[in-house]
């Protein structure tokens, strides 16, 4: 315990802003109330509703429950790897103030936030510099500003400042093991930062992967039998989507994909991942070129899986049924794959399956032709021939 002291406070560090937040949110004591008055072009107070009436760890687009996924991953990778943490303690004690002070700083943003006006600030950047859309056209105020711009600045906070923390204990090293889990946590906070500045596709390099994700979820309902329509482009704000209208019965459900409801955020985050997990392990090139062209279209396909079964839910409870399981159940999809993915690339390494099918399949071919020998031997033997 004497040795493993300092990495214990670390994860205490990087675990406490994350809990604080989850006390904050169950009790709706969090900030940002305030709200943007276009005809006095500044903020008032206000009692922010998004952050007021739901329970943001339970979502997923964009929520807090992947910084409780984070958290179980950064454990899991510490508790496999913990005498490497324990060897490569630092000894200077400023550079472990240093780290322990950098993991501390999510803390004091999250109090500095929600108790001492952090949060007026964050708005007025996030109007201002960065444009960042805070009235709808009925002039009410938008989640836009008010909870996705907030909830991607924390993703980038946490990120930046947790992984600088490991970087100055343990430098490169620390980083390499964690890589994982840090992947997970610095890819979900650009891609939800992305699509709060650029929302409703507006960033076409992006938005470029959502027809062809539209479009093969379209194909697959036309096999099952479904009746539909596939529209490009059907404009939306200043961005041209791609459309799909589906029939079941009497009811009818339609959807707008942009590039983050096409899943393009966990395209990126599963290169991201696999890359990280690749640089750990010790696989030939081939190999990881095969996994990973083999994980890319798995991930593309469970994101088509993933609209089509959002689709199915509006069909069959509605659209705020639908909106539901896309904010809360949907993004599970690729991350679940992503990680099971990972998970049976390492079995099939650590047990050597691909060699044991190789041989496996080398010995039915020798067997087989054994016995094909034996056979015509007999036959020929019946015949009288040589």
């Amino acid at each position: 315990m004497r040795k493993s002291w300092f990495h214990i406070a670390l994860l205490i560090c990087i675990a406490l802003p994350i809990m604080m937040l989850f006390f904050l949110d169950y009790y709706n004591l969090e900030g940002y109330n305030y709200s943007y008055n276009v005809e006095t072009n500044s903020f008032e107070s206000w009692s922010n509703r998004y952050f007021n009436e739901s329970f943001l760890f339970e979502l997923t687009w964009k929520g807090r429950l992947f910084l409780l996924v984070f958290l179980w991953v950064i454990l899991i990778e510490s508790a496999m790897d913990w005498n490497k943490f324990v060897d490569e303690k630092p000894t200077n004690r400023y550079i472990i103030i240093a780290s322990l002070v950098c993991a501390l700083i999510p803390t004091i943003y999250v109090i500095a936030t929600n108790f001492l006006g952090l949060d007026l600030s964050i708005l007025q950047i996030g109007r201002g510099v960065f444009g960042v859309r805070g009235v709808t056209a009925e002039n009410t105020p938008w989640d836009l500003l008010f909870l996705h711009w907030p909830i991607s600045c924390e993703y980038i906070v946490f990120s930046f400042f947790f992984i600088g923390s490991i970087i100055l204990a343990y430098k490169t090293k620390g980083l390499k093991i964690l890589s994982i889990s840090f992947a997970l946590l610095s890819g979900i906070g650009i891609a939800y930062m992305f699509d709060t500045i650029y929302p409703f596709g507006v960033f076409r390099p992006l938005q470029a992967f959502a027809l062809p994700t539209a479009a093969v979820a379209a194909g697959i309902l036309d096999l099952l039998g479904y009746p539909v329509r596939l529209v490009f482009p059907m404009h939306s704000v200043e961005s041209a989507l791609p459309s799909l209208t589906v029939q079941m019965g009497g009811n009818s459900a339609s959807v707008a994909i942009a590039w983050a409801c096409a899943g393009v955020q966990s395209l990126l985050l599963y290169v991201l991942i696999i890359l990280v997990f690749f640089k750990k392990s010790d696989i030939s090139a081939f190999r990881k070129l095969a996994y990973f062209m083999i994980g890319l279209f798995g991930t593309f396909f469970v994101n088509v899986f993933r609209v089509i079964s959002i689709i199915f839910v509006m069909l069959n409870e509605g659209n705020a049924a639908g909106m539901v399981f896309h904010n809360t159940y949907g993004e599970l999809y690729s991350v679940v794959w992503i990680f099971l993915y990972i998970l049976i690339v390492g079995v099939i390494q650590r047990f050597l399956l691909v060699e044991r099918i190789k041989y496996s399949v080398h010995r039915i071919r020798s067997l087989l032709g054994i016995a094909k020998e034996k056979l015509i031997s007999r036959v020929r033997t019946l015949i009288g021939k040589p």
